[in-house]
């Protein structure tokens, strides 16, 4: 037998806190977990902004391009419609046969002359009381129009807009909008902008001196010199020429043939405008003292005769005249004046499918007796209508309506 003690095992055991799990990590290392958590997060949070920076970035040139292409696709249409609009030629309505059987805006006075027949006084007097920048700006007189902005915010908004140069007049006697707006200014100043690069100044001025309004119902230089002074507007005075240019403001105003005696109005406006042709220098102080002799020793007005018609459509014009109209309106985003005034002034040739030959046995037929039935009430009588279609084709060849003698002109609704 061995006389050998065992080994004393240590007393002291090891308490459970004081054992290491598997898993243990050193407290080091922790921190470095911790530091590589916070990297990793401020890295997903940067990488988070970028992306949303860029996002934010794509939308925005998509929403720029996009403006972009939609006013490139409105620019393009206006400088087309304004292209084709200083024609300022009737549109004509022919029928199955080729003939003629209406010219579209007759009923307004106007005769047309070239920039080239009109005399230099008379673009100048309009140039000078009218826009006196014109040959310089860009569609827009950035000073005339500030300082019409500054007054409309001084007034708070009581003042009218003003500061129109001959571009944006023009601009609003094509498209028939004269709505007192700041939307209606903002987009005539866009339209005027690029009508400018459309047009080239000559263009622009022979446009806008054959379409103003100068009188009652009377449209243009040349028309308004035949009604003022029964001459051609080649052959007008300066001081004629001043006159004329000096009511664009407010034609009737300055009447000579009214009731009113509206002499020293006209004196007064006529020598305001030989004066600023003569700051601008298109006049010397000859002409102008020999302009204001004229002026005080009475200007010669003599009322000269305008002829123009007075269009009786048939019935089935008067519903194509409302369907091209619509048409336009839709195809051109544009409103009713808009496409009226297009449809008056681009020379357009509108073929109908109205057969004229047929008219006379329409017109045979409705004078039947048996359709002219009295009213009991003694108002007008009994309406009768009738619609001739081509089966083959489902035109509407013929359209005719009531019992009585058209005499008028009226677009069907």
């Amino acid at each position: 037998m061995s006389n050998k003690k065992p080994k004393k095992q240590n007393a002291k055991k090891k308490s459970k806190q004081d054992i290491e799990p598997e898993d243990f990590t050193p407290r080091a290392f922790k921190k470095d977990n911790k530091n590589i958590d916070k990297n990793r997060n401020k890295k997903n949070k940067k990488s988070n902004k970028k992306t949303l920076k860029r996002a934010i970035i794509i939308i925005i040139l998509i929403a720029i391009i996009t403006l972009a292409v939609m006013l490139g696709i409105s620019s393009n249409r206006w400088a087309n419609l304004a292209k084709e609009m200083a024609n300022n030629e009737n549109s004509a309505v022919l029928d199955t046969d080729g003939n003629v059987i209406a010219t579209l805006g007759v009923e307004r006075k106007n005769k047309k002359i070239s920039l080239q027949d009109m005399p230099e006084n008379l673009k100048n007097a309009y140039v000078a009381i009218e826009d006196e920048r014109f040959y310089n700006h860009h569609g827009i007189d950035i000073k005339r129009t500030g300082g019409a902005i500054l007054s409309y915010v001084v007034h708070f908004g009581s003042s009218s807009y003003g500061g129109s140069t001959i571009t944006q007049q023009l601009v609003k006697n094509l498209t028939g909008d004269s709505t007192d707006s700041i939307t209606r200014k903002v987009k005539e100043w866009w339209k005027a902008f690029v009508l400018e690069m459309a047009l080239s100044k000559d263009e622009i001025l022979e446009t806008y001196l054959n379409v103003i309004y100068v009188g009652p119902n009377i449209y243009g230089v040349e028309t308004g010199a035949i009604y003022y002074f029964n001459k051609s507007a080649a052959n007008l005075s300066l001081a004629e020429c001043a006159f004329l240019a000096g009511i664009n403001n407010s034609p009737n105003s300055y009447n000579p043939f009214g009731d009113e005696d509206n002499s020293e109005k006209i004196n007064n406006r006529t020598k305001t405008v030989l004066g600023k042709m003569q700051e601008l220098g298109y006049i010397t102080e000859k002409e102008l003292n020999e302009a204001n002799l004229e002026v005080d020793n009475g200007l010669k007005f003599n009322q000269g005769t305008i002829k123009t018609e007075e269009p009786i459509y048939s019935y089935h014009t008067d519903a194509l005249i409302l369907e091209v109209t619509n048409d336009i309106e839709e195809k051109y985003n544009i409103n009713e004046e808009f496409a009226t005034n297009f449809l008056n002034m681009a020379g357009l040739t509108i073929q109908s499918t109205q057969d004229t030959s047929i008219e006379e046995e329409m017109e045979k037929e409705f004078e039947k007796s048996r359709y002219n039935l009295p009213s009991k009430t003694g108002g007008d009588p009994a309406q009768a209508a009738m619609v001739v279609i081509d089966h083959k084709t489902g035109s509407v060849v013929r359209l005719c309506w009531r019992t009585w003698q058209k005499n008028y002109c009226k677009t069907i609704k």
